[in-house]
């Protein structure tokens, strides 16, 4: 009988997750295009890091606790290209600053997906 083989550990962990969440947004809510936005559009600050920190632990560390939708929640957004481009630039700047390689390229991807989609719904034509 062959020998159980222990999982590989996690590129990226849930603290790493946590770094990122509040790097980005602390960037963010600094921005002068972001924050203000944000500010206007997030009731609740404390929740929302929560919830995103879910997201993005379920994507990079493939942990259970998100059961949201992302689209719904973005579509209703009036957003522009050039908040999109400066969410990008802020999230994988924040990506490359508290994840190993592997595990930015992996969050910079999803993002990039996230933002072409958001970006159809959200930017006005």
């Amino acid at each position: 009988m062959a020998e159980a083989v222990p999982e590989a550990p996690a590129v990226v962990t849930q603290q790493m997750v946590r770094a990122l969440v509040d790097l980005f947004y602390r960037r963010a809510h600094a921005d002068p295009l972001l924050g203000p936005f944000f500010a206007a559009t997030i009731p609740d600050w404390p929740e929302h890091l929560e919830v995103v920190g879910a997201f993005w632990s379920r994507v990079l560390c493939g942990t259970e606790g998100y059961r949201g939708c992302v689209m719904g929640a973005h579509g209703r957004l009036r957003m522009t290209a050039a908040h999109f481009d400066r969410w990008l630039a802020l999230f994988e700047d924040s990506a490359r600053q508290t994840l190993p390689p592997e595990g930015a390229a992996q969050a910079m991807a999803v993002a990039r997906a996230l933002d072409e989609r958001l970006r159809r719904l959200a930017v006005p034509a």
